[in-house]
C-alpha cells in the first residue's frame, strides 16, 4: 500500500492534514481490503467530504463509511493523471463500492471514430468496431467524461450523432462554450481538424510533452510568417496543456521510469517507489528498512536489494544525490533483467517533478506511520503494578463475543504492543453454531483455537488477556486455559457498571479480587480503549455476516430463484441491495430471467 492512514475517533483532523493536491484515494476495511477507489483535484477536501454531514448521506455511502477503517492515499501531480490511476488501480483491484463490470465491454472508452470524414470524440460502451481508436478503459461514465471535457477544452472535437451534425445549418451549444470547433458548419478547414484529431490521440496516448513541442515550432513557423492568429491559436493551446499539465507534471515520458525517495524516522528508513509506465502515473509503493547510515547508502542497498531480486525493472531509475557504486549496480541490472538500464543521479527539471510526487507520497507515508507509533511503556508498567502482574507486559489481546439472538456469532480478538494496536494481529473467530449465543462456551472455543499448537506457532503467545465481561467469565477462560496446559497466563476482565457508565466498570483479577480504577487514570483510558475497540471490531464483522445472511435469505426464499438465477442476478447486479433497486426492465436484461420471472422477483423484493 502507497500511504495508509488509520482513521480513528479524530478522522476529519487526519483528513485536514492531508495535502490539497489531486492523486487518488482508497477506502480500506479492517482487513486492509480496498472497498473503494477515487480520484480527487483536492485530496483533502475531497475524503473529508464523505465523513461530514453523515445524516444527508446515501444508504450506500453510510454502509462503505461504516465499513471504512484505513485511507490509502497517492499523490499525483495533475487531475488528468489522477484519472488515468484511478482508472489502472480500479480495474486491477475491483473494489466492491466501485462499479463492477465483467470486462472491458462493460467499461466505458474514450474513442476516436477516425473512419469518418469528420471524426467525432465520444464516450463508448460496448462491442468495439474495426477502424476507429479507443483509449481506456475507464472506471466510470464520470472519469470518461471528465477526461473527454480535458480534451474537448483544448482541440475541440465534436461528439454529435452523424444525423445532428449533417442537418445543421448554423453551430450549436457546444461551439458557444468553447468545446466543439463547428466543422458541421465549416468553421474550421478539414486538414485543421484532422490534425486536431492527430493531437488528441497523441494526448490520449499520453505524449503530452511531445505535442507541447510540436505546437511551439508550429507557433513560431506562423509568427515568423507574420500568420499571428493562428500563431495565438498554437499559444492557446499550450497554455491550455500546461493548465492541465499544471505544476511540474509527470505525463509525457517516453520511457518508463522509477523515481526514489528516501525519508527517515530515528532509525526507521521508508523507501518510496513512484512508477511511470506508459507515460503516466500507475502507482506508488513503500518499503520499511531498518537500516542506519545516510541516504546515498540506504539507495545503494535498496538498488541492489530490490531490483535485483525483482521480476521487470524499468529501463531508467531516478534517485537524488550521488551513487558511490552507480555503474557497478547499472551493470548488475542490465544482466539481471537483460537490457539496458540506467541510474539517474542528476535528474533534468522534468525528473525532478517526478522526483518530488515520490518524496511527497513517501512522506506521507512516514508521516501516517509516526502518528500509528505510541510510546504506552509507562500505562504497561502501570498495569503491572496495579494488577500486580508477575512477568512485564510487552503484548496484549483482547476478546470480545458478539452475536444476534444467538445467531451468527462472531468473537474478535484485538492485540496492543507498546507502539499502539497490532493490526496484522487482529484475527476473527466465526464460532460454531453449537457455541453460538453462548458466551461463556464461545470464549472457551476461542482459547482452544487461539491457543492451538499451529496459532502458537505463527504469532508469539500475549502477555495479558483481557475479556469483556465478569468473573465467571474470566473463571471460564482460566479454567480452558488450564486444559490446555497454559496455568501461567494472566488475564483479567472487565465488566460493565450500573447504566453502562465507564466510572462504574468493574476490574476482575483471576483470585476473585474486584479493581477500581479512577475514570481518569491513564490506565482506565486505555483499558476503555481496548474494550472499545474489541467491541468495535467484533461488531462490525458481525452485522457484515448478519447482512449477508439475510440478503441470503431474501433470495432464497423467493419461488423459482435457484443456484444458477441467483447467480445470475448477483453477477449482473454486483449485490442484494442493487437487485431491490432494480426495475422490471432491468431484471429482464440478466440471463435467465425472462418477464414473467422479473416479475415474480420484483414483487417478492417489494
Amino acid at each position: 500500500m502507497s500511504n495508509i492512514i488509520y482513521l480513528g475517533d479524530g478522522v476529519l483532523k487526519e483528513l485536514h492534514e492531508l495535502p490539497n493536491t489531486p492523486g487518488i484515494y482508497k477506502f480500506l476495511n479492517e482487513d486492509k481490503e480496498i472497498i473503494y477507489i477515487g480520484k480527487a483535484k483536492d485530496l483533502s477536501r475531497r475524503t473529508k467530504s464523505y465523513f461530514s454531514n453523515l445524516k444527508n448521506k446515501t444508504r450506500k455511502l453510510k454502509t462503505l463509511i461504516s465499513e471504512t477503517h484505513f485511507l490509502d492515499i497517492t499523490i499525483t501531480s495533475t487531475e488528468l493523471e489522477a484519472l488515468l490511476l484511478e482508472q489502472h488501480s480500479i480495474k486491477q483491484h475491483r473494489p466492491k463500492f466501485n462499479v463492477q463490470f465483467k470486462d472491458d465491454k462493460g467499461y466505458p472508452w474514450i474513442v476516436l471514430e477516425i473512419s469518418k470524414e469528420y471524426p467525432s470524440a465520444k464516450i463508448f460502451l460496448g462491442r468495439k468496431k474495426k477502424g476507429e481508436l479507443y483509449f481506456g478503459p475507464f472506471p466510470s461514465s464520470r472519469s470518461a467524461r471528465e477526461s473527454l471535457s480535458l480534451i474537448q477544452k483544448v482541440f475541440k472535437l465534436r461528439d454529435c450523432t452523424d444525423s445532428f451534425f449533417k442537418n445543421r445549418s448554423r453551430p450549436c451549444m457546444q461551439y458557444q462554450i468553447g468545446k466543439c470547433s463547428a466543422p458541421c458548419v465549416s468553421a474550421i478547414r478539414k486538414g485543421d481538424y484532422l490534425q486536431e484529431v492527430n493531437s488528441s490521440k497523441l494526448l490520449l496516448q499520453g505524449k503530452g510533452e511531445e505535442l507541447i513541442k510540436k505546437f511551439y515550432k508550429l507557433m513560431d513557423k506562423n509568427a515568423d510568417k507574420k500568420l499571428y492568429e493562428r500563431a495565438s491559436s498554437y499559444r492557446d493551446k499550450i497554455s491550455s496543456l500546461r493548465d492541465i499539465q499544471r505544476g511540474q507534471s509527470i505525463s509525457g515520458f517516453s520511457k518508463d521510469r522509477d523515481a526514489l525517495a528516501v525519508h527517515t524516522l530515528g532509525k526507521k528508513v521508508k523507501v518510496g517507489v513512484t512508477s511511470v509506465r506508459g507515460g503516466w502515473i500507475v502507482g506508488h509503493e513503500n518499503f520499511n528498512m531498518e537500516k542506519d547510515g545516510i541516504n546515498e547508502t540506504v539507495i545503494e542497498a535498496f538498488l541492489s536489494s530490490h531490483y535485483l531480486f525483482s521480476t521487470s525493472c524499468p529501463p531508467f531509475i531516478l534517485v537524488e544525490g550521488r551513487i558511490e557504486n552507480k555503474e557497478t549496480i547499472q551493470k548488475a541490472l542490465s544482466k539481471k533483467h537483460n537490457k539496458k538500464i540506467k541510474i539517474i543521479s542528476k535528474p533534468s527539471n522534468k525528473d525532478l517533478g517526478l522526483l518530488n510526487i515520490s518524496s511527497q507520497n513517501t512522506k506521507l507515508s512516514l508521516k501516517a506511520r509516526r502518528e500509528e507509533i505510541r510510546d504506552l511503556s509507562g500505562i504497561f508498567k502501570g498495569m503491572e503494578n496495579l494488577f500486580q502482574l508477575k512477568n512485564k507486559i510487552k503484548l496484549i489481546e483482547s476478546y470480545d463475543v458478539s452475536h444476534f439472538s444467538g445467531q451468527n456469532a462472531v468473537a474478535g480478538g484485538v492485540a496492543f504492543n507498546v507502539e499502539g494496536s497490532c493490526k496484522d494481529m487482529y484475527r476473527i473467530y466465526n464460532i460454531s453454531k453449537v457455541n453460538s449465543g453462548d458466551d461463556i462456551a464461545s470464549l472457551k472455543e476461542i482459547m482452544r483455537r487461539r491457543f492451538s499448537s499451529k496459532s502458537k506457532k505463527n504469532v508469539p503467545s500475549p502477555d495479558l488477556i483481557l475479556i469483556d465481561g465478569g468473573y465467571i467469565h474470566l473463571k471460564s477462560v482460566k479454567d480452558e486455559l488450564d486444559l490446555l496446559g497454559i496455568v501461567n497466563q494472566e488475564v483479567i476482565s472487565i465488566s460493565k457498571g450500573s447504566r453502562r457508565k465507564p466510572e462504574m466498570d468493574s476490574i476482575h483479577k483471576a483470585d476473585g479480587s474486584v479493581v477500581r480504577v479512577e475514570r481518569s487514570s491513564e490506565v482506565h483510558l486505555f483499558l476503555q480503549e481496548i474494550r472499545d475497540e474489541t467491541h468495535r471490531f467484533s461488531i462490525t464483522t458481525q452485522r457484515k455476516k448478519e447482512s449477508k445472511s439475510s440478503h441470503r435469505s431474501i433470495l432464497d426464499s423467493i419461488r423459482g430463484v435457484g443456484t444458477g438465477r441467483k447467480a445470475s442476478l448477483l453477477r449482473y447486479f454486483g449485490s442484494v441491495d442493487q437487485i431491490t433497486r432494480a426495475s422490471i426492465q432491468d431484471l429482464c436484461k440478466v440471463k435467465g430471467i425472462g418477464k414473467k420471472m422479473a416479475n415474480i422477483v420484483y414483487r417478492n423484493l417489494h
